[in-house]
């Protein structure tokens, strides 16, 4: 073959591909952070939600029920925060919620050391501490968690207030799960006081 029938074809290929690469270059640069923000705006509420109840009482209604693993429509409010500090899940939108109720501002470290994993004292308030918290998972609307740290996707931060709104069930394992389809951070208190 005549590497010269098939120049017109290269040359012709050649300019596509220069344009397309030309009109890719002149769109207009969107920052990462500003990417996630327009990402997070779908999962952040303008308003708080009506009928906020915190995680020990939804937990509570949960364990109630006749079927374990049942899913209820929930509003949640709560503070970010874990135990043992584990609190964001930097892969996904997942990160754990405490009970506002239970917790301990001023908590101190243990002044003398001792064997937590083995006193009855340590096991039942770590039982506790487990108990009043919550895995909130940001859900779209086909029920997928975006791959995408909370913190950067919805600018949040250890120690705030938010309410969810989404569905909450008890999961194989005994924790409150619950798949927020909307969040609303509440103003901080510190950031209002005037």
């Amino acid at each position: 073959m005549n590497s010269r029938l098939y120049t017109p074809a290269r040359t012709l290929t050649g300019l596509l591909m220069a344009a397309l690469m030309l009109a890719s270059c002149h769109r207009p640069a969107v920052p990462e952070a500003a990417q996630a923000d327009q990402a997070g705006a779908a999962y952040l509420l303008d308003a708080e939600p009506s009928g906020a109840r915190g995680v020990l009482e939804i937990r509570a209604e949960l364990e109630g029920r006749e079927k374990p693993g049942e899913v209820i429509d929930v509003v949640l409010v709560a503070r970010i925060g874990g135990v043992d500090g584990f609190i964001w899940d930097p892969d996904r939108a997942a990160f754990v919620v405490r009970d506002s109720a239970s917790v301990e501002d001023g908590e101190s470290p243990e002044e003398h050391p001792h064997d937590a994993d083995n006193c009855p004292f340590c096991r039942a308030k770590k039982a506790k501490l487990l108990a009043s918290t919550a895995l909130v998972q940001v859900v779209d609307a086909e029920g997928n968690v975006p791959a995408m740290d909370a913190r950067k996707l919805l600018g949040l931060k250890e120690g705030r207030t938010i309410v969810v709104r989404g569905e909450a069930q008890i999961d194989g394992l005994g924790n409150l799960a619950v798949r927020a389809a909307g969040i609303y951070v509440r103003p901080d208190a510190l950031g209002t006081a005037s």
